[in-house]
């Protein structure tokens, strides 16, 4: 446990330290291509400004409504949640879903039935749009000209219009570019339309009538699209446009807003839907009205024509029999049948409406229709049916805006049935009661015209016609009065809502917004660049940088060489300041040799491959070694490539001292003096021999070396790549310090874990790491080229290179 404990802050370090080394390289790599992060800013933000530029102009409008309870004041909904609030806790236990009025009133509102209406109320299915810098905007109020089609639309249809003068002070219309949802294509159809000339289009027939005013105003090369939406489609588009929500939990107001690019249309629009929401509520008040009419008007009608032919009959019989007043023969039993045949009237007029009611409710065909409110006398179910049509009514808003399987419509639906069982009973028993009372009044009333046995025949035959006339006029008379009622019902309903706040909304465009838009365009800006150089660094396999070496391998590195972009006949940086950066870079590879092994005096200098510097570190090394006073060797051992000679200048060189045939030259005879700089003696290749490998590994070699070490205080050996040829191999073995090249950008990172194994194995003796070109950019180089010729690739720069090849590439290939 104390292990961990102690590792964690050095876990922390770590990890605060390869933050740190990538954000260094991050920032470098911003300090070096800051220009294509500039060009790549001012696109994105000229892009960003087009955009924006097209984009039409959105304002917003809001809306504030009220729904009130029935007392008119406005806490009609925030009471009854609360009121409701136990019970729908209940029913929401037992599986059945309550819903919340007000949501339920807020989907009302949103919903393409209601929107339907305002798309019909207000034209929505037409639109007029035109261009106006750059972007698109809507002619609502001040479009020039309507388009009057005969027709709904079925499908999508548009085309273009342009207004032209027709010569005579008036206006022409010249009709383009006809699209048509069903076949997908443009009709290459052209008319030209005068002004209320009716016209067959692509889209239907249409008339177009103009706005003199605005049509002065219209340019001829500005063309106005026109376009015809179904009526759904249309509902669907604003429905979209329109937001509706509830102000908050504590009250019942509902905020109504909409989003258009013209906002006095959006303002007609809420005006509109608030209209609409308002006739629906009161239509919906007036569901059961409307049916209680409409019974009251079918029962008047065939009791009307009852009444008619009983009336008829009388005065048939009248005039058949010459009666013309049967009180004055009958004047005796008047007063005593008077009250007999009152009730027996009355009774039986109960009697018929309580039966109706029960035929209208046994009829299937009036299952979902509400049933009519006729107050009888003693009558025990008029509250039964008063609730039974509420809860219908509340079925049909629910089926309206949900679905018949909802759970709240299937409980309502078990409810009605309930109801309905109620209502019936309570009618037949009704009935059986009347039934009882009308026998008793009829008992009577035989009882009484018993005791008439004197009246003669015809007389009670007319009175017989005449109780029946009574009877179908006291009915006639109780549905007219019915009827009445039920007019002044619908005559005062009224919609508890009401508009508290007009659409109201700020002057400028809340779409789009600059600001966002710049912000997103400088930020890809930004991005864009960042993620080429990222994927530029994730597809080079070459090493980055000194990280890359030590976290691949347990070398040591003794230093890092910038870039040089210095020129030089022979590669030398004798021309650079003593404070320049490569010479303190080399000045540090001096002092990490001598720091490394003091007394080494042969550094042997090589690469895995070609173009990986080896030649300029080590000439450069031999230069900075000599300018502390020592005197130093510069060996050239490519004896295949001799690059090194042929830039510092070649003689006999080193193959004439390994040679047998010149066992008399001495190491002096054939050493440049002060070539590279001074204390700096060169022994250059020489001439190429046929054998170069068993010329390194005679004892020749040695003994050179060992000259040399007499002879001067450092000996730089310049060799060959490892992988190219056997040499440098075979060198390795006089070298106190195995000093080995690797360049960035040029050397694969797949290499390094093969370098570690050298390294483990002592392949090279004290090898130790010099990384090159290590501020450089992938793909970037020294400002001079040189180069092997065994077969691999090797990199050198090349400012003449393309854009995407400097961007992506690494080293030149060839």
């Amino acid at each position: 446990m104390n292990k961990m404990e102690n590792n964690a802050p050095q876990i922390v370090e770590k990890d605060n330290m390869q933050f740190s080394v990538i954000f260094r390289m991050c920032l470098g790599i911003l300090r070096a291509n800051w220009y294509w992060f500039v060009i790549s800013v001012v696109i994105a933000l000229v892009l960003g400004h087009l955009y924006y530029a097209r984009q039409p102009r959105v304002y917003s409008r809001q809306a504030v409504m009220l729904i009130e309870d029935a007392s008119g004041t406005g806490g009609g909904y925030s009471g009854a949640r609360k009121s409701r609030s136990g019970m729908n806790t209940l029913l929401e236990l037992n599986g059945i879903n309550v819903g919340d009025n007000l949501k339920n009133e807020i989907f009302i509102l949103s919903s393409k039935r209601l929107m339907a209406r305002v798309v019909d109320s207000l034209s929505l299915d037409v639109d007029y749009t035109t261009t106006e810098s750059l972007h698109s905007i809507t002619l609502y109020l001040n479009r020039p000209f309507e388009v009057e089609f005969e027709e709904k639309a079925k499908t999508p249809s548009a085309f273009k219009v342009n207004v032209q003068a027709d010569g005579r002070g008036g206006y022409k219309y010249v009709l383009s570019d006809f699209q048509v949802v069903t076949d997908g294509e443009q009709s290459k159809t052209t008319l030209t339309v005068a002004d209320g000339q009716r016209v067959n289009t692509p889209s239907g027939w249409l008339t177009i009538r103009g706005n003199k005013k605005q049509l002065a105003k219209v340019k001829a090369d500005n063309p106005i699209s026109v376009t015809h939406y179904p009526i759904k489609t249309a509902a669907a588009i604003w429905s979209a446009r329109i937001a509706v929500s509830e102000m908050d939990k504590e009250s019942s107001l509902i905020v109504l807003g909409c989003s258009d690019t013209d906002p006095r249309r959006a303002e007609d629009v809420l005006n509109e839907v608030f209209t609409a929401y308002k006739q629906d509520v009161v239509d919906n008040k007036n569901r059961v009205a409307n049916n209680t009419a409409r019974f009251i008007d079918e029962r008047l009608e065939l009791i009307g024509q009852d009444l008619s032919g009983v009336e008829e009959q009388l005065a048939q019989f009248k005039s058949s029999n010459q009666l013309i007043d049967f009180s004055q023969n009958a004047q005796t039993f008047i007063s005593e049948t008077a009250a007999a045949r009152k009730q027996s009237i009355e009774l039986e007029t109960q009697l018929s409406v309580a039966r109706y009611l029960v035929g209208f409710l046994t009829d299937r065909s009036n299952t979902r229709e509400t049933i009519p409110v006729l107050a009888l006398e003693s009558a025990s179910f008029t509250p039964l049916i008063t609730e039974y049509n509420r809860m219908l009514v509340e079925r049909g808003g629910l089926v309206e805006n949900s679905s018949e399987t909802a759970p709240a419509v299937r409980e309502l639906d078990r409810q009605l049935a309930s109801q309905k069982q109620a209502i019936l009973s309570s009618l037949s028993s009704y009935v059986n009661s009347v039934e009882l009372e009308l026998q008793r009044a009829k008992n009577t009333e035989a009882s009484l015209y018993g005791k008439m046995g004197a009246v003669p025949e015809k007389e009670k035959q007319g009175l017989d016609i005449q109780r029946q006339q009574e009877l179908k006029s006291a009915l006639y008379t109780y549905l007219l009065n019915k009827r009445e009622e039920v007019a002044l019902q619908m005559a005062i309903s009224e919609a508890n809502v009401r508009l508290v706040e007009e659409p109201l909304g700020p002057k400028t465009p809340v779409k789009p917004r600059r600001m966002i838009i710049l912000a997103v365009s400088l930020l890809l800006g930004l991005l864009v660049p960042s993620a080429i150089f990222w994927l530029r660094h994730k597809l080079n396999v070459a090493i980055t940088g000194r990280k890359d070496v030590e976290d691949a391998t347990t070398i040591p590195v003794v230093g890092e060489i910038p870039h040089w972009d210095g020129h030089s006949p022979n590669g030398v940086i004798s021309t650079e300041s003593s404070n320049s950066p490569v010479m303190e870079a080399f000045r540090l590879l001096r002092y990490g040799l001598n720091f490394m092994r003091h007394s080494a005096k042969v550094f042997v200098v090589t690469s895995a491959t070609p173009s990986q510097g080896k030649s300029f570190i080590s000439m450069n090394l031999a230069y900075i070694l000599g300018q502390t006073g020592k005197r130093t060797l510069f060996i050239d051992t490519d004896i295949r490539r001799r690059t090194a000679s042929l830039q510092l200048g070649n003689s006999r060189g080193l193959t004439a001292l390994l040679a047998e045939t010149e066992e008399d030259l001495k190491l002096s005879d054939v050493v440049m003096v002060d070539v590279i700089g001074e204390n700096v003696d060169v022994l250059p290749v020489g001439k190429m021999p046929p054998n170069p490998s068993e010329l390194l590994m005679s004892d020749r070699f040695d003994d050179v070396i060992e000259q040399a070490k007499m002879a001067y205080d450092y000996i730089v050996v310049d060799t060959t790549p490892t992988l190219a040829v056997a040499d440098a191999a075979i060198v390795n073995r006089v070298a106190d310090i195995t000093l080995f090249s690797v360049r960035v950008g040029v050397q694969d990172r797949e290499f390094l874990p093969v370098l570690e194994q050298m390294y483990q194995n002592k392949k090279f003796r004290n090898l130790c790491i010099v990384i090159n070109d290590a501020s450089k950019k992938t793909g970037y180089g020294y400002g001079y080229g040189y180069g092997y010729g065994y077969g691999y690739g090797y990199g050198y720069a090349d400012n003449n290179r393309g854009f995407f090849a400097r961007l992506f590439g690494g080293a030149k290939r060839r």
